[in-house]
């Protein structure tokens, strides 16, 4: 590691048998079409990843290093779309290893994400990644996620993939159309989202230009604890050929999904703790796809916990879901 790690790091770094060095996204190639590639791996962002890899023990370890020139924090967002990459990469090899038709394409389906520490100012993030089960087209991964410098746990994380066949793939997305559907909310006492916090949601992360995504039109019921918004998807975000990236859908959903607990609860930006989040992957979202919605609804809330709960779609079709459970401040709490 070219990152100096924290020594706890350090030995379980190597403790870790038959770790090779391999190069980052080596099975797919490199594309400005990617996100990571298109919008992350620029010197002022995100260095090229680090990636060691054990076949063996079906392990994948590395460092994600940001630039310490980058003007903003890492978010948590972020490092969940890291995670579904990593672990994505992971879950392929792991297939390629078992399987003798590589003529597959693996999507996510899940990915379940616990929160142990806040992110805080950390630019540098060691992960270890390992394939739990495997049974035919399906792989499970688990991962972890440390701050590199100061050794905390940060993040654990399962995902589940599953592989098709290109024959699928191309059925599937020939199935998926885009669609007009109007964003509307049929209940009183809703409000337009504003315009400032429309084009912040655009931003989807801190260091991305505004063309990400495009948010239209939007409307909010805290009475009701609903939000819903339209919204369309822009180039160079891809994870699977063909489709945006996971950690692209699940962001915009926990974005929209932050903003209702903010305006339902009266917490402030800076004060939102999300400590669960939870994402299923119905469809692919074909690359810059018009006329999509999410729709947004408090679950849940006790004194502790507000869960809320989101979607993404488009006319009949869900895409993917979010269930983000926020964690309230105690009143006596100095943070």
């Amino acid at each position: 590691m070219n990152v100096p790690l924290h020594p706890t790091l350090q030995t379980r770094f190597a403790s870790l048998p038959d770790l090779v060095p391999i190069e980052f996204h080596a099975l797919w190639g490199h594309s400005t079409a990617q996100f990571l590639d298109g919008r992350m791996l620029q010197p002022l962002i995100l260095h090229p990843p680090q990636y060691t890899l054990s076949i063996p023990s079906r392990t994948l370890a590395g460092l994600w290093t940001f630039s310490p020139k980058l003007s903003t924090f890492v978010q948590e967002t972020t490092l969940l779309t890291m995670i579904d990459d990593v672990t994505g990469e992971l879950a392929y090899h792991v297939y390629l290893a078992t399987q003798t038709d590589n003529k597959h394409i693996g999507f996510t389906v899940n990915l379940h994400v616990d929160k142990h520490t806040n992110v805080d100012v950390a630019k540098e993030f060691y992960f270890e990644a390992r394939a739990v089960d495997v049974e035919g087209r399906k792989v499970c991964i688990e991962c972890r996620v440390f701050d590199a410098r100061a050794g905390c746990l940060l993040m654990t994380a399962r995902a589940m993939f599953v592989f098709m066949s290109f024959a699928q793939v191309s059925k599937k997305s020939k199935d998926t159309q885009s669609v007009s559907h109007a964003v509307h909310v049929q209940i009183p006492d809703s409000c337009n989202i504003g315009t400032a916090e429309l084009r912040g949601l655009d931003r989807v992360m801190n260091f991305l230009p505004p063309d990400t995504v495009t948010h239209s039109r939007g409307f909010i019921n805290t009475h009701a604890q609903t939000l819903v918004v339209g919204l369309d998807f822009g180039p160079n975000i891809s994870g699977p050929p063909i489709y945006v990236h996971g950690g692209i859908l699940a962001t915009v959903l926990y974005n929209a999904s932050a903003l209702l607990f903010a305006k339902t609860t009266k917490v402030e930006d800076g004060l939102i703790n999300a400590s669960v989040r939870d994402v299923n992957y119905y469809k692919g979202v074909p690359l810059e796809c018009q006329n999509t919605v999410i729709e947004a609804h408090v679950e849940t809330q006790d004194e502790k916990h507000v869960v809320v709960f989101a979607k993404l779609v488009q006319g009949p079709h869900v895409f993917t879901t979010l269930k983000t459970t926020f964690t309230l401040q105690s009143p006596h709490s100095k943070l």
